[in-house]
């Protein structure tokens, strides 16, 4: 899986133009097809249905990608946006009720995304933190002060992460929503069953973003 950006057209233009790579091992990635179709809810449910890709130049690993919209998460049908302004509540103290209630959304839903999250909370907070260090390149690093919990600690190691990412690439990147960043390095994985590991994480560097 592989984030991308949010406008189809543009998202399919740079694919046919050879402009996307794979996230495994940066060969170019060809058109191969379709994902299966998804239904994502923001203010109304629509559906999409996300292009595939497959890294076809050699030495390439020939692995397929779902190019998903960085709008959404895996197997999430509600965006991205949503659900991180759910997981700063919770870094924040906010009880599920509270951000229940926020979110507009049923409290198994949102209990799901605290549940999860927290789960991989130290496994997440590394993988940023290599993700930090891989985009600063060199530079100093934010100094983080722990907040007492690995949820908090977490959300806090992403801000510092997404923050290094704008400094490194800069232009369009600095229109992007945290929120939407958060799925795009991810790889719309924050909130998959197996916990985010720093191999997982991806800068693209494409202006689109």
């Amino acid at each position: 899986m592989l984030s991308v950006g949010a406008d189809f057209v543009q998202v399919e233009r740079e694919l046919l133009a050879g402009e996307l790579c794979c996230p495994d091992c940066e060969q170019r990635l060809s058109p191969w097809g379709h994902a299966a179709p998804r239904f994502v809810r923001a203010d109304r449910v629509r559906r999409i249905r996300p292009r595939r890709a497959i890294c076809s130049d050699a030495p390439g690993c020939g692995r397929s990608h779902v190019l998903l919209p960085r709008f959404c998460l895996g197997r999430r049908v509600d965006v991205v946006g949503v659900i991180w302004v759910a997981l700063l509540a919770r870094a924040a103290g906010r009880g599920w009720r509270t951000i229940t209630r926020a979110a507009g959304r049923p409290a198994s839903t949102v209990r799901g995304w605290l549940r999860r999250f927290a789960a991989h909370a130290e496994a997440i907070r590394v993988a940023f933190a290599w993700l930090e260090r891989r985009a600063a390149g060199g530079d100093d690093l934010d100094r983080l002060t722990p907040t007492g919990g690995v949820v908090g600690d977490a959300v806090a190691q992403i801000g510092a992460a997404l923050a290094a990412v704008r400094r490194r690439c800069g232009g369009a990147v600095f229109a992007v929503s945290s929120a939407q960043m958060v799925a795009a390095c991810s790889g719309g994985a924050l909130l998959a069953a197996r916990a985010l590991r720093p191999a997982g994480l991806w800068i693209n560097t494409s202006p689109h973003l």
